[in-house]
């Protein structure tokens, strides 16, 4: 009997493990795990960037069952920004942590990321009555169509055209490889975040942002080359693109291989000299 019960125990878990486990459908909001609740607010914070209802959003996250939302999606905005995640789910994590009233640190990058409450209402079209009408009815004045409000963008803090002054091709032991690192500076030597950089190369482009590492410098941004291609740097309206930057191999001074790092500054041209240290 104890060896049939325990056959039956054994064959009942192997069943119910790997043969017809139990399979979760719809299931709230509260009863996900903490990844897939980050997931989860990700999302909603994404929806909020395409409409704005911010009743919505609310009502989304106080599924979670927690009391504090905005502290929640300012926790999650500062853990990705603080990871280096990717510049569109840290500013929208950020712009929906700031409209529920929280204060990211993110934002100091993401400025200016004020947004309505909830998206305009969508204007009415009034029909004009047909011809030879005998109503003697006074018309309904046509509502006035709401201008649309265009999401926001990180506004770039006023600084003076910038140009390139100082492109090394580095290649030593103890640093990471074939990035190109971005540094942009200001009159007084001061790093400047939120100015946007487009990375070329053959057909496909990345953009981001300098400040999301502020642990390296506020005016800092770096990209991941690949072997054997060539990239172009671009700030929007800032300075002249910089080309034929070659993700090549390279040799350390110790005979190790490597791939080449490329480090670039920009700052005003009355900026002589600059340094990444400084």
């Amino acid at each position: 009997m104890l060896a049939g019960f325990l056959l039956g125990l054994i064959g009942g878990l192997i069943y119910a493990w790997f043969l017809n486990p139990v399979k979760w459908v719809d299931v709230a909001p509260d009863r996900l795990n903490a990844q897939d609740q980050q997931t989860y607010i990700l999302l909603v914070s994404e929806a909020y960037l395409q409409d704005f209802n911010l009743a919505r959003a609310q009502a989304r996250l106080q599924s979670l069952g927690v009391h504090d939302i905005a502290g929640l999606v300012a926790t999650q905005a500062d853990s990705a920004f603080l990871r280096g995640d990717d510049n569109h789910q840290v500013y929208a994590l950020t712009v929906l942590a700031e409209a529920l009233g929280a204060q990211p640190l993110a934002a100091a990058v993401f400025s200016g990321t004020a947004i309505p409450t909830s998206m305009p209402p969508q204007a009415m079209i009034t029909l004009p009555p047909p011809p030879f009408s005998t109503s003697t009815d006074t018309p309904a004045p046509t509502p006035t169509p709401t201008p649309f409000i265009a999401p926001p963008t990180p506004a770039v803090p006023a600084v003076a055209d910038l140009a390139l002054i100082s492109l090394q091709a580095v290649c030593e032991e103890g640093r990471a490889a074939g990035r190109i690192e971005v540094y942009v500076y200001d009159e007084m030597g001061e790093g400047v975040p939120a100015v946007k950089v487009t990375v070329s190369w053959g057909a496909s482009q990345e953009v981001f942002f300098t400040g999301l590492k502020p642990d390296v410098n506020p005016g800092y941004a770096d990209f991941q080359m690949e072997a054997d291609q060539v990239y172009s740097v671009r700030l929007d309206q800032l300075a002249e693109p910089v080309t034929g930057l070659s993700g090549s191999a390279c040799t350390t001074p110790a005979g190790q291989s490597s791939m080449l790092t490329y480090q670039l500054i920009f700052a005003p041209p009355s900026v002589q000299t600059l340094t990444p240290e400084e």
